[in-house]
């Protein structure tokens, strides 16, 4: 079997020292001469550089977190996408973390990641007020962390996400455009940044128009996951309606709710008009389709996945990149019926 060219082999081929070798593969400074040298006997022999070995000299361990709720998110699946996308450009391996794994929250895993340097950088999704001695320990520990949609923002860290008011104006008109009058919110956990941003926006255009939210038709499921829509739509269901369009935190609660109300025998958009936000591929397939407002999860998850290459690479000054969303209308929205 023939044996694999070591650095020590380049070095003696090339006439320079192993630690110039080193540098020029570290993109460091060494001579034209020397570059040009080393370059040759590296195509010369074929030699490929360990990437433990690179990791090692650079301090790195070549691998990333990416931590969620639960992987089973409609939302995240697209985020993790876009995230895989931009990882393939890179030389590294990627690790996942779901804090309600198990049905309770559990952030062990996570910790140990940081306390003892296992990922060169952290992708957290959807953070908030639990995940915070996560953010302030990875920031202790000098790790990168980029934020993506967080609950609330935490100093030092990077933030990806999307302009929720601008959404819930957006749907506002929408739905003002159809003649609604009737409207009610319902929107994930209640200490969620998303959904009490896009009620603010809905709230304000709405005002704006001269038509009233009723704060008996503001509602807050327990979670974004589609059984919470369907428990909402149980409980709001088994009473007269007085709404003649209802916006949900998310596609996943609209899907759930629009499968009990379509049970009860109630037309949508007919008798009910309801939207959505994020754009799941799911609420194309249904029938009617769901109106919902695009959240770009994938293209986030490029920019997210970019950007903690870009912070583990060099120092930057923390940010925060803001999205524009785009209303995509579908059948589950119409004419505001006659009351």
């Amino acid at each position: 079997m023939t044996r694999k060219p070591t650095i020590a082999d380049v070095a003696e081929r090339a006439g320079v020292a192993i630690s110039t070798v080193s540098r020029h593969l570290n993109g460091h400074y060494v001579s034209r001469a020397a570059k040009k040298r080393i370059s040759e006997v590296i195509a010369v022999l074929g030699y490929s550089r360990s990437r433990n070995a690179r990791n090692l000299s650079l301090g790195r361990t070549g691998s990333i977190g990416v931590v969620v709720d639960s992987t089973l998110d409609l939302w995240f699946t697209q985020l993790l996408a876009g995230i895989e996308e931009e990882l393939s450009k890179h030389d590294a391996s990627l690790m996942l973390a779901s804090l309600d794994l198990r049905g309770h929250y559990d952030a062990h895993i996570v910790h140990g990641w940081i306390r003892e340097k296992r990922v060169d950088g952290l992708i957290i999704a959807k953070p908030g007020k639990r995940e915070r001695p996560l953010l302030q320990k990875a920031v202790e520990c000098q790790i990168p962390v980029i934020s993506v949609a967080p609950d609330e923002v935490v100093k030092n860290i990077q933030v990806v996400r999307c302009d929720n008011i601008a959404a819930g104006a957006t749907v506002a008109d929408h739905l003002a455009d159809f003649r609604h009058r009737k409207i009610g919110f319902a929107g994930g956990p209640p200490q969620s940044l998303d959904s009490k941003d896009r009620l603010l926006g809905l709230q304000n255009r709405l005002k704006q128009l001269g038509i009233p939210l009723d704060r008996r038709h503001i509602w807050w499921c327990e979670s974004y996951q589609a059984l919470a829509g369907i428990e909402f739509a149980r409980t709001l269901l088994g009473k007269p309606l007085d709404i003649t369009a209802l916006v949900m935190g998310n596609d996943a609660l609209a899907l759930g709710f629009m499968r009990v109300a379509q049970q009860r025998g109630i037309r949508v958009p007919q008798s009910l008009s309801i939207v959505g936000f994020d754009n799941v591929p799911e609420g194309a397939l249904l029938w009617p389709g769901l109106t919902t407002v695009a959240q770009p999860m994938r293209e986030m998850g490029r920019a997210a996945c970019g950007q903690l290459f870009e912070n583990i690479a060099l120092v930057r000054d923390v940010q925060i990149v803001e999205y524009p969303m785009e209303l995509v209308v579908r059948e589950s929205t119409g004419p505001a019926p006659d009351f």
